[in-house]
């Protein structure tokens, strides 16, 4: 869903009772710090810019307060605000202007202890007092699948930890960038049509060895040569042949958003491109360790690797 358009949908009254805005929240425990004075979320505070005039607090509304460890959670800050930041298990995520609010999304990862956390939202006002907000978090535990995978012996050297540590890094470069520009718009697309042959997180056991680790995606079985399409709009900054995930294309889509196309049997878009949501960045293939022509759909939020799926179906409110 759009963030602008979900925003518009909220009337007062939901804002009022919603569980997780800043007023009306009733004992959930969140406060409003602006100025070094603190107060109950739904009170105004004094400005300290101007003694005496009361200051209100922006609202903050979260998709979810208690997501699995494959989440991503919208946070959207309202109010007369000119930027701001939100931190969540050591991670900070920088809020991005949309046209009726800011926002961000936040990463709840794989290796993420269950547990509740807070979640510190900080912010500047545009008369220039800065505040925060302070909201838990839950990290509920999830239960992961497991398999096992033979590879041939031509694959094997891509088992290495080593040469998966280093594309993991490689990697990492894009996934933790920041535009601080919302690219995308409307609904998230699935990029091929196809049964999920692998699900994000799943751990795995090569010819025989032990189970470990997590997988970074959500694989899309689809015939070789399919074509793969951007699930929204943003800007391509990666396209370029890898060792593990083959043929890969990166696309940027604003405020630390990132999808990622791996194993593809050729490219459709150049690094630097601008595309729209559907349009073709690639072709399905069988590239870097694969057994199976298939898609590997990545997306990452702030540097977190989440399932992809989840963007697409509402699972995490929005």
């Amino acid at each position: 869903m759009r963030v602008d358009g979900w925003l518009a949908g909220l009337t007062c009254v939901l804002l009022a009772t919603f569980v997780v805005a800043c007023r009306g929240s009733g004992g959930d425990g969140a406060v409003v710090t602006i100025g070094g004075s603190t107060a109950p979320a739904h009170a105004p505070v004094a400005s300290p810019t101007q003694p005496g005039t009361p200051v209100p607090p922006p609202d903050v509304i979260f998709s979810e307060t208690s997501a699995s460890q494959d989440s991503a959670i919208l946070v959207s800050v309202v109010g007369d605000i000119s930027g701001g930041s939100i931190t969540f298990i050591n991670r900070q995520y920088n809020l991005t202007q949309g046209s009726q609010s800011m926002y961000a999304f936040i990463g709840v990862g794989a290796d993420d202890a269950a547990g509740t956390y807070p979640a510190k939202i900080d912010f500047t006002l545009k008369g220039g007092s800065k505040g925060s907000i302070s909201q838990p978090l839950t990290v509920a535990p999830t239960r992961w699948p497991s398999d096992a995978v033979n590879v041939p012996p031509s694959l094997v050297p891509l088992l290495d930890p080593a040469v998966q540590s280093a594309e993991t890094a490689q990697l990492g470069q894009f996934y933790g960038g920041f535009t601080p520009q919302k690219l995308w718009s409307g609904p998230w697309l699935m990029p091929v049509q196809g049964p999920v042959t692998t699900h994000f997180g799943e751990q795995r056991s090569y010819n025989g060895g032990s189970v470990s680790g997590h997988h970074s995606g959500t694989d899309l079985g689809s015939d070789l040569g399919t074509p793969v399409v951007a699930t929204n709009s943003g800007k391509v900054v990666m396209a370029r042949q890898l060792r593990v995930h083959g043929n890969m294309v990166v696309i940027d889509h604003g405020g630390g958003v990132y999808s990622g196309y791996a194993h593809l049997s050729s490219f459709a878009a150049a690094e630097g491109q601008a595309v729209k949501a559907g349009d073709i960045i690639g072709y399905v293939g069988n590239t870097g360790l694969s057994t199976g022509a298939h898609l590997h759909w990545e997306m990452s939020v702030g540097g977190v690797l989440v399932d992809p799926i989840k963007f697409t179906d509402g699972t995490d409110g929005f």
